[in-house]
């Protein structure tokens, strides 16, 4: 159980399971209209700039993966200020390294291959036992199709080996650095719902350094609402948000790694909602500003009424987005990558009484369709989200996205009408089929508990304690003095004599930086599920902060929130509602079958920081 009596630190209150209080303040620089007219009589340039395409042929897209080191500059809060960076990312067939892997296009009944080959250096060595700066192993990988309903085992009958959706991997497995490879094969169902869906790592302990990076890329799922003229007709747009972290001397503290790299796990733990966009007053806190496909606000060119279909995929490891765009409204038709035969109307959401954004956890999907309205110029806007609450409020600050230019030239278009064709796949889970199901229920919980909660003593150390430590403190910073003095009267004397000496170079120690979390393995609790089993599931948050769950293989049908009944629909990521508590935690109750697919596989935290730290359970759909 949390201890209510810990202190909370703002810029580091996601490092326990804190309490958090409520109300939410909009910045100024967020609530004035934006919409100019453009009157210089320039053509605007589009800036937006998107992933390649590689499209599924005859039924079957095959491609090769190559995760490898990307040297690049990227932009931060300022999209005028470039940081030279050497980050982790993938490339494809012949092509090296780039802001993202390729887009993969493939419909039902299509298979897709990805051979994924890894040419990032060795692990560093552990310099300690389960050394934290170290987490893991920073360098191994393998591949998660997020969302997608596909097999999630070995297909041990092949030779060599093939895999499916497969992120069980133990500690001395995964696709080794330096040149291990793995085929991945994904037979998509004939009626598999159509939609966005994304690939990244999944290797437990590294998932979020290497997400963090550029390790991402998105699938489109084809089927029959693409075939509508209305659909087929509007200009398809795919974001990526990202938001790559990496040592700058902007941030206070880097942990030992050199600009331009993300190396060690304490870069993303200790302030998971990174750097580059301060805080605005005591309820924010700074963030890591947000990239779309590799570019800091890039500007969109519409005609006036023109249609166009934007598939918005959050990757970030940690942050929500609250997408906004002024002036217009986003008319969603998909939540992840599961249809509805409607659409769910996303007006301006800024100022009171507005609309509201289309909230994405990390992890989330959407596809809308936006029609421009008056020529000007008009914002895409993450608008600031709460995402803790208890003893103090947490608010994520707002950020401009990209900017959109509509210009003076009328093109008629309209929305494709409702209602709009989807899958069968996708029927509701009614009470009746649950009950001759069985009715099975579980419940699972998501709580943080930081190590000091564990270990009283650690606390409140003794007076004797104290002084025994200061004591080492002192004995330690002399005997490293001598050690540096000892060198640079070693080196002068190499340079005197010419000749080189042994211990002319001083290495300060390694430094450990502290966790107040729990270490846990993956896997540690098991899910038992029979193939063909529907079932219902609560889970429950004891935090503060708004938690994203996520399943693999296949997705929720949401029928509570909090114990309340809501419109039931599809996901496969969910934020579980903030401001829980161990005592009274928030929830929420899906219904999910367990169809088609025997194997294992995972549910976990989307915010990947704390996956890799345990926030993990393995689950197993075993034979009838």
């Amino acid at each position: 159980m949390a201890n209510k009596n810990l202190p909370i630190d703002r810029r580091h209150f996601l490092r326990v399971s804190a309490t958090l209080a409520s109300g939410i303040v909009v910045p100024a620089s967020f609530t004035a209209c934006s919409r100019e007219e453009e009157k210089n009589g320039t053509n605007p340039q589009q800036t937006f700039v998107q992933p390649t395409i590689l499209e599924a042929k005859g039924g079957l897209l095959d491609v090769t993966l190559t995760a490898s080191y990307f040297d690049t500059k990227l932009a931060g809060a300022d999209p005028g200020k470039q940081y030279p960076v050497s980050l982790r990312a993938y490339g494809y067939d012949a092509q090296g390294p780039s802001y993202s892997g390729p887009t993969l296009v493939v419909k039902g009944g299509d298979q897709l291959r990805i051979r994924l080959v890894n040419n990032l250096p060795v692990n560093p060595p552990f310099l300690a036992f389960r050394d934290p700066t170290n987490y893991m192993k920073p360098n191994t990988t393998n591949l998660h199709t997020h969302g997608l309903h596909v097999y999630p085992g070995i297909y041990s009958d092949r030779k060599p080996l093939e895999y499916g959706d497969y992120v069980i991997d133990p500690n001395i497995g995964g696709v080794l650095p330096n040149g291990d490879s793995r085929q991945y094969v994904y037979s998509i169902p004939n009626d598999h719902p159509e939609g966005p869906f994304y690939y990244h790592p999944q290797y437990h302990g590294s998932s979020a350094i290497q997400v963090a990076s550029l390790m991402s890329g998105a699938i489109m799922i084809r089927g029959p609402v693409d075939d509508l003229p209305e659909m087929a007709e509007a200009k398809e747009l795919i974001f990526l948000f990202q938001a790559p972290y990496f040592a700058s001397k902007e941030i206070a503290n880097n942990y030992g790694v050199k600009d331009g790299l993300l190396e060690k796990f304490a870069q993303i733990a200790n302030q998971p909602t990174g750097h580059g966009i301060d805080s605005t007053s005591d309820d924010y806190v700074d963030t890591q500003p947000v990239l779309i496909n590799g570019v800091r606000q890039p500007t969109i060119v519409m005609q006036s009424g023109e249609v166009q279909r934007w598939r918005f995929i959050n990757t970030q490891v940690f942050n929500y987005l609250n997408l906004s765009v002024d002036g217009h409204t986003l008319n969603q038709y998909t939540i992840d990558g599961w249809g509805s035969t409607t659409y769910q109307e996303h007006p301006d959401g800024r100022g009171e009484g507005k609309g509201k954004g289309i909230l994405l956890a990390a992890g989330n999907r959407s596809s809308v369709l936006i029609k421009a309205g008056k020529p000007g110029t008009y914002l895409l806007r993450s608008l600031p989200v709460k995402i803790a609450k208890g003893k103090q409020t947490v608010i994520l600050p707002g950020d401009v996205l990209a900017k959109i230019v509509v210009v003076n030239e009328k093109k008629v278009m309209t929305l494709a009408p409702a209602p709009l064709p989807v899958s069968s796949f996708l029927k509701p889970i009614t009470d009746e089929e649950f009950a001759s199901a069985g009715g099975k229920k579980r419940s699972i919980i998501f709580n943080m508990l930081g190590n000091d909660h564990l270990d009283s003593s650690r606390n409140n150390p003794s007076t004797i304690d104290k002084a025994l430590a200061g004591a080492t403190n002192i004995a330690s910073e002399i005997a490293e003095a001598y050690k540096k003095n000892s060198a640079l009267a070693k080196e002068e004397i190499a340079k005197l004599t010419g000749k080189p000496m042994e211990g002319s170079k001083y290495f300060p120690p390694f430094v450990f930086p502290k966790y107040d979390y729990e270490l846990q393995p993956a896997n540690t609790i098991i899910q038992n599920v029979i193939l063909g089993a529907v079932e219902e599931w609560t889970i429950f948050n004891c935090n503060g902060i708004a938690q994203a769950f996520h399943i693999h293989v296949n997705p929720m049908f949401i029928t509570r929130i909090n114990g309340n009944p809501v419109d039931p629909y599809w996901c496969d990521t969910v934020t579980l509602p903030l401001g829980g508590t161990a005592e009274n935690p928030t929830s929420i109750t899906f219904r999910m079958r367990f169809n088609d697919f025997v194997g294992p596989y995972i549910l976990h935290s989307q915010m990947l920081q704390y996956s890799d730290l345990g926030m993990v359970q393995r689950v197993t759909v075993v034979p009838v």
